[in-house]
């Protein structure tokens, strides 16, 4: 069975727990790595890995300086929940537009490089 590039990301996740240590301990060198691309831009990448007993809660950023909070909120409400399967397996929040063109240059740089299984 043939499958792409986020489907062998995702089976590789569930069934390869050295991978998986490797992405929690250094998410971004190992995205990077994966995909051959190396952004220029400054930008940290945060791995969680859920537990059966926790509930996981996603924080706004702060408001910077006089930014207003209503407008905040109603901005980070709005942003992009890119979760790849159904499962909620390898999903990504992206918090602003400049990380959501540096996760899709990596993400096709990623599938680029992937070969199918045969």
């Amino acid at each position: 069975m043939k499958h792409d590039a986020g489907t062998l990301h995702t089976l590789r996740l569930v069934n390869d727990s050295a991978y998986r240590a490797r992405l929690v301990a250094d998410p971004k060198a190992v995205l990077c790595e994966e995909s051959g691309h190396r952004p220029r831009e400054d930008f940290a990448v945060e791995a969680v890995e859920q537990q059966d007993d926790t509930i996981v809660i996603l924080l706004p950023a702060k408001p910077e300086g006089d930014e207003d909070f209503g407008e905040r909120l109603t901005e980070v409400s709005q942003r992009v929940y890119d979760v790849l399967f159904s499962s909620g397996v390898g999903g990504f929040l992206i918090p602003d537009d400049r990380l959501k063109w540096i996760l899709r240059d990596i993400r096709s740089s990623w599938a680029a490089r992937a070969e199918p299984e045969g």
